[in-house]
């Protein structure tokens, strides 16, 4: 067994570990959400979160196992905290730093290991780790996926200094002013990051529009779009019940798997398949009691097949015909449970073929539940009938003139709902 060197920096990195005053505290959900989430994701019986202290390594959080601390000198940790980048372990037991290490001949019996260093104020103070019994390999895909998880450690970890700040300050009015700004400049961080996911729009074979407005800070809703193969191209949109940073971490979670082609157990052609994988890894219970709605769609350019499947979500609006004179509305649902609501939930596949002239609108409920002035709720099938109307006067411009004018109808610049909506028309090919 090798141990790890010590870093040259140890002494600030042992500054900025005693900094976040994280060592022997209580498990915390917002932690323990992420390990459970990436021993679904990436299929491992184990995950933790670790902290490498001076002369032992201590877990924040794990999944899988009880350890709560082992020595420094045992820990593949020790060896992750001194690369940028995640270190790989296909298996341990051919890797003579660690093939005589009792972790890996003794319990837990570590053979694969995959651990990416996580920041607090500049220094690598520990590690979000992957760890099966069985030897294996990781893509390229699924390093970038875990490279997005300890971003998420470090956020929680930068939250514990923010909130260290505002209990300093809370004593002044200057102080609680400053801690309040810099808890403002967290949220438009994470606002900023959820806004960079979003997709370009598309003005080639396939052309797109769409319209996103988060009634908070940060928003549940979230969709995209792109191609699978050279022959199918998805588009979803789902919504978290809720607002703010649980419901955005938990639909950047899903679009993330989504937008790298990286969901486990699921063939992403097929949309029944995809709700269904989302529903078994994302249950309400372990998600804070939070599910949500998805519309799923993938168009087959070879048949002009669009297939759709969906869960708990409203209908998307079709505007089919050989031409847009000709265009008839058509509402596609494949009605079933919201995902993470309900476990075993059955999701089916429907279909229909495009025509030469398509419009497709996919959307959120906050789209069009609005209370109008005189009363009452605007309602589906008026918006629906907004929709195809603006498709017919506003051209490029139809998701535009919808969004102004719910906005008109509301009253306000602020809706009480996240407003999604999304415009894909898709390519005939003869």
């Amino acid at each position: 067994m090798i141990a790890a060197p010590i870093p040259e920096n140890e002494t600030e990195r042992l500054a900025a570990l005693r900094a976040l005053d994280i060592l022997d505290t209580p498990n915390e959900e917002r932690f323990d959400r992420i390990t459970r989430l990436v021993t679904n994701i990436f299929e491992v019986p184990i995950a933790y979160v670790a902290m490498v202290d001076a002369n032992r390594q201590w877990m924040k959080s794990t999944c899988g196992f009880d350890i709560k601390e082992t020595g420094r000198d045992i820990s593949f940790c020790g060896h992750t905290i001194m690369q940028d980048a995640a270190l790989v372990i296909p298996d341990a037991l051919e890797d003579p730093r660690f093939s005589d290490n009792p972790m890996v001949t003794n319990d837990p019996h570590i053979r694969f290991y995959a651990g990416h260093p996580v920041r607090a104020q500049g220094q690598k103070v520990g590690t979000l780790c992957l760890v099966d019994h069985e030897p294996r390999e990781i893509s390229n895909a699924k390093l970038n996926l875990l490279e997005e998880f300890a971003a998420m450690v470090e956020h929680e970890l930068g939250l514990i200094d923010v909130i260290h700040v505002q209990r300093e300050l809370l004593t002044t009015k200057e102080a609680l002013i400053e801690s309040q700004k810099h808890l403002a400049a967290e949220l438009q961080e994470a606002r900023d990051y959820s806004s960079s996911l979003l997709p370009p729009i598309l003005n080639s074979r396939i052309s797109t529009a769409w319209q996103f407005e988060p009634s908070t800070e940060l928003g549940g809703d979230f969709f995209g779009y792109g191609w699978i193969d050279e022959d199918h191209f998805a588009v979803y949109l789902i919504d978290v019940c809720g607002h703010g940073v649980g419901a955005a971490l938990l639909s950047v979670s899903v679009v993330n798997l989504l937008r790298s082609q990286s969901l486990p157990g699921a063939d992403l052609r097929k949309p029944n398949e995809v709700l269904s994988r989302l529903n078994a890894m994302f249950p309400m219970e372990a998600n804070g009691d939070k599910y949500f709605s998805a519309w799923y769609g993938v168009y087959q350019r070879s048949t002009r097949k669009l297939r759709y499947s969906s869960g708990g979500h409203p209908p998307s609006l079709l505007l089919n015909g050989p031409s847009a004179d000709q265009a008839e509305t058509h509402w596609l649902s494949a009605g079933s449970l919201a995902v993470g609501s309900m476990p075993d939930t059955p999701y089916t596949t429907k279909e229909c073929e495009l025509d030469r002239y398509n419009r497709l609108y996919v959307f959120s409920d906050g789209a069009y539940e609005i209370e109008k002035p005189e009363g009452g709720m605007l309602g589906l099938a008026e918006f629906g009938a907004m929709l195809a109307a603006s498709a017919r006067e506003a051209g490029d411009q139809d998701v535009h003139r919808v969004f102004e004018r719910i906005r008109g109808l509301h009253g306000t610049t602020q809706l009480d709902d996240d407003f999604s909506l999304v415009r894909v028309a898709l390519p005939f090919e003869d």
